[in-house]
């Protein structure tokens, strides 16, 4: 979930696409995990030919997956033909169903087949024993070993309070906290994503360092509509001073991602209610039916696997240009001091580090 353009599994699938190229042959290639696109991103970006395996439904959804990823992977004007693999979600595993057909399909359709990083009791590993059988063509030039979570997703927090001044210096904030993020950033493309992974040689491009620092560059938080109530876009906040807000940066196993980790945004109070941002309204599911339309934006569950209560959270729909907020009002908080500089280069006002 973390990779780098330095990990060998991915040097070597772009080393088999360049092979690709001067070969003059078609990959076949898919979407739905990184390691599938990264191969379609390194051959959009040496100009392979492709088949491209998509999962549709129907003939409109195979046309409207078609059209998002030519955009996605700036596949216009290249040589590409769709391939459509028929799938149903009425049995709500359609994400596996669509896998387990891919899989066998391009491996029953390729002349050639390139290990580079398997699995060795994985899917494609069965897959790729049934191909020695005679007829079969494995070409392991570019393989290498599979390795398990090189790095860790898990952030590794110490949960003993930090010093108080942070928390007195930042007791009238509210805080938007940023976390490692395992896909494209809000309005980037999956081209641009793969792009800075494979050319970020010894870390993972999307850290939550990095994600703070993209907002800082890119002078705009942007919403999200990710475990949002109908699709609203919006950024969030927490009231919690940070020693406090530690203790709630957890891994969410369901989600496969931290709650938020020690990076943030602290925007003073006031001006921060002037700019639309506001308290979240917790309370039990049927709450919501009641509620005028202006407030349902801002409305939260308390949760029945967890208390979402304790978080504090504040709510602005849509994105904010920080560039709204006077320079006295906002301030940036980094994990440790080696992260100063970097924040430096984006930012003049207050930087705190927590440790």
């Amino acid at each position: 979930m973390n990779p780098a353009g330095g990990d060998r599994w991915i040097i070597d699938t772009g080393q088999a696409v360049k092979y690709a190229t001067e070969h003059d042959y078609t990959l076949l290639t898919s979407v739905g995990m990184s390691s599938w696109e990264i191969t379609l991103f390194f051959a959009s970006k040496y100009k392979v030919r492709q088949q491209i395996f998509i999962p549709a439904e129907s003939d409109d959804d195979f046309v409207t997956a078609c059209n998002h990823y030519e955009k996605e992977f700036r596949l216009t004007g290249k040589p590409v033909e769709w391939r459509p693999v028929r799938i149903s979600r009425l049995s709500g595993k359609s994400n596996n169903d669509f896998r387990s057909k891919r899989d066998r399909l391009i491996m029953t359709e390729a002349d050639i087949i390139f290990p580079v990083s398997i699995r060795p009791d994985g899917n494609l590993a069965g897959l790729i024993n049934d191909r020695k059988k005679p007829g079969g063509h494995i070409d392991n030039r570019f393989g290498c070993d599979y390795e398990r979570y090189k790095r860790d997703c898990k952030a590794g927090l110490n949960q003993n309070p930090v010093g108080p001044a942070i928390d007195n210096t930042l007791s009238d904030y509210v805080i938007h906290w940023t976390r490692s993020c395992h896909a494209p950033w809000p309005g980037e493309s999956l081209y641009d994503y793969y792009d800075s992974l494979t050319t970020t040689i010894n870390e993972y491009s999307h850290s939550a360092l990095r994600t703070l620092l993209r907002i800082l560059g890119e002078k705009k938080l942007r919403a999200s509509s990710r475990h949002m109530r109908k699709g609203i876009r919006a950024v969030s906040f927490s009231a919690l001073p940070p020693t406090q807000a530690l203790r709630l940066m957890k891994w969410r196993a369901r989600y496969r991602e931290m709650t938020f980790e020690p990076y943030g945004i602290a925007i003073k109070r006031k001006p921060a209610l002037k700019m639309g941002i506001r308290k979240v309204l917790y309370g039990n599911p049927e709450m919501y039916e009641y509620l005028d339309e202006t407030d349902k934006p801002y409305f939260q569950s308390v949760g029945t696997k967890g208390n979402w209560m304790p978080e504090r959270e504040y709510r602005h729909i849509g994105d904010i240009d920080p560039g709204r907020i006077f320079p006295y009002s906002m301030a940036v908080i980094v994990s440790k001091s080696e992260g100063i500089d970097m924040v430096r280069r984006h930012f003049d006002g207050p930087v705190f580090s927590i440790r």
